[in-house]
């Protein structure tokens, strides 16, 4: 059993909730979730919603929810709740799947909430899905779907993102070891929430990437075609995007380009022409000495709610123990803003004097980058690092503010990358941040998989010489261990004789999969007892151990036998 109490300071038409609830596990990975949620409205006026209904009255939601794992390739979630104040009654459910088979892996999450429910949706309902099917070993099927919710109540610190409506489907074609060729057809729409507005638009289209490692260099191309629909203007025309991202490491320095290159009809122009352009460079040249340069010339209307930096300066020297010097500098525009920028610069000298004082708390920062190596996209995966959140943009950049320093674990959310992508590194991972600027960079790549069986045979009995022929046993149900290790992962299996095994979701790369006898009968051989694999992204290898029951003999030793004996005579 549990509960919360929560005074929420940015939701203006909630003052207070309470909430209970009691969990019963029912399986190792399933169980049943029932609760009581209270929420009493601010008796004072608001005027920011992006939902119709405000609360009359108090509002009691009780709600039932599970969550069950029928076998490791199904899972099946869902929650159902019904509202009601002096006035209205309402209800909503949600319904969510994730199917992970050898050739498909997919979820699906359906929620609908009726028009005068009083919880976080009303009147609305969304839809988010996708799905991958490996046709080969190089080519694979995908298809996304995303369908906004509409009436919703929204934290308003934060400006909400556009409404989304986005269908798209295609295929993935891995012509080299460090290629893909994506080709996507699609349409997409979308609205901007807040008034005036600076977009509304629908289009269809038709895209393709290339993702291509030459030596050091990871390179991006990248172009669209489309035909839009603008119901802001009420014209329709064509729209065309070209970008090329170039990124490689060199000297303890990380380099990245991009451009984009757009003919678009979707704002208040036909066929206006948008060009955007920047540059990424962080180094860290010694544990003394780092530096970082961020430069874009602007960005596209879609991303107005969140902070957008045009130029950032980040530049930190240890000059001597104790000695600290810092120099930073951003140009950006604020969530919200289109136009009006805003500059801070600051220079920093530090001195620690190691004198007894008071704790003061200090603040840092880590960001950080995740490359794309041959996944769908890195844009809008959630990072999790203790108490903070943060979400990638459309190049995977990340970055975490106002953290304090010392000891933390940063995870990645899962459930906001495909089924398949795997990090090119171990997380969850431990990171220590210091008091200055903290960079964290790693890639996100897609799995590869193990398959294989332990055959049994038995020989067949030769005689030699004077061998006795025993009588044939029965198939022993042995149970062995199979390893699989990479060097920094280790994943074990007990397996019987004659039984398929397999191990999923591992990091492409070296991998050594040994069988041990665990037990054993001498009688039985295993001639192969370990294979060295390189696993390539989204392959599947397949190995099979073979274990082979010996034959019995017996040989009887042949010599010369000398035999005497002796004669007494009696004397008479």
């Amino acid at each position: 059993m549990g509960g919360f109490y929560n005074h929420p300071r940015f939701f203006r038409d909630i003052k207070d909730e309470f909430n209970v609830y009691s969990k019963l596990k029912i399986a190792k990975e399933s169980e049943i979730t029932a609760g009581y949620l209270l929420k009493i409205p601010r008796t004072e006026s608001t005027d920011f919603s992006f939902t119709n209904l405000r609360l009359d009255s108090n509002a009691h939601l009780p709600y039932l929810a599970g969550k069950f794992k029928f076998n490791k390739n199904l899972e099946i979630s869902g929650e159902t709740s019904y509202s009601k104040t002096e006035k209205t009654e309402g209800t909503a459910f949600m319904f969510q799947t994730v199917a992970n088979f050898e050739k498909f892996k997919g979820n699906a999450l359906y929620m609908r909430a009726s028009p005068e429910y009083a919880g976080y949706f009303n009147n609305t309902s969304t839809f988010n899905g996708n799905a991958q099917y490996q046709l080969t070993k190089r080519i694979n099927v995908i298809a996304n779907y995303v369908q906004d919710a509409k009436n919703f109540r929204r934290d308003t610190l934060f400006l909400a993102a556009p409404y989304q409506k986005f269908l798209q489907y295609g295929i993935q074609f891995k012509y080299a070891k460090h290629g893909n060729l994506m080709l996507f057809n699609g349409s997409q729409r979308y609205q901007d929430r807040l008034m005036p507005r600076e977009f509304d638009y629908r289009e269809k289209y038709f895209r393709m990437s290339i993702d291509q490692q030459i030596d050091i260099f990871q390179i991006n191309l990248e172009t669209q075609f489309g035909k839009t629909d603008n119901y802001l203007t009420g014209f329709s025309g064509n729209s065309s995007f070209y970008s090329a991202n170039i990124g490689f490491e060199k000297f303890k320095t990380s380099f990245n380009i991009y451009g984009s290159y757009a003919i678009t009809s979707r704002y208040q122009l036909q066929n206006q022409e948008q060009f955007y352009y920047g540059a990424r460079i962080l180094s860290r040249f010694s544990d003394k000495t780092y530096f970082s340069l961020f430069y874009q010339n602007n960005y596209m209307p879609e991303e107005y709610y969140s902070d957008r930096n045009l130029f950032e300066l980040i530049f930190h020297q240890q000059i001597f123990r104790g000695h600290e010097f810092d120099l930073s500098a951003r140009y950006n525009l604020q969530r919200g803003e289109l136009g009006n920028k805003d500059f801070i610069f600051s220079l920093r000298y530090t001195v620690m004097m190691n004198l007894p004082s008071q704790k003061v708390a200090e603040y840092t920062t880590l960001s950080g980058n995740i490359k794309n190596l041959g996944v769908n996209k890195t844009e809008g995966i959630r990072l999790i690092m203790g108490n903070h959140l943060s979400v990638t943009d459309k190049r995977g950049n990340y970055i975490f503010k106002n953290v304090i320093p010392g000891e933390y674990v940063l995870e990645i959310d899962r459930s906001t990358t495909a089924l398949n992508d795997i990090t090119d590194i171990n997380l969850p991972a431990s990171l220590i941040l210091n008091k200055q600027e903290n960079f964290f960079n790693f890639g996100l790549t897609t799995a590869a998989n193990i398959q294989g069986k332990i055959e049994y045979n038995e020989t067949e009995n030769k005689l030699t010489f004077a061998q006795l022929r025993t009588q044939k046993s029965k198939k022993k149900k042995e149970n062995l261990v199979i390893e699989a290790t990479n060097g920094k992962q280790t994943f074990r299996k007990i397996v019987m004789i004659g039984e398929h095994f397999d191990f999923t979701y591992l990091r492409p790369g070296e991998w050594k999969v040994k069988i041990y006898r665990n037990g054993l009968d001498k009688k039985f051989k295993i001639p192969i007892d370990h294979y060295d694999l390189y696993l390539n992204p989204s392959e599947t290898k397949n190995i099979v151990f073979n274990v082979i029951k010996q034959s019995s003999e017996i040989k009887y030793q042949q010599e010369t036998i000398k035999v005497t004996y002796n004669e007494n005579k009696k004397q008479k």
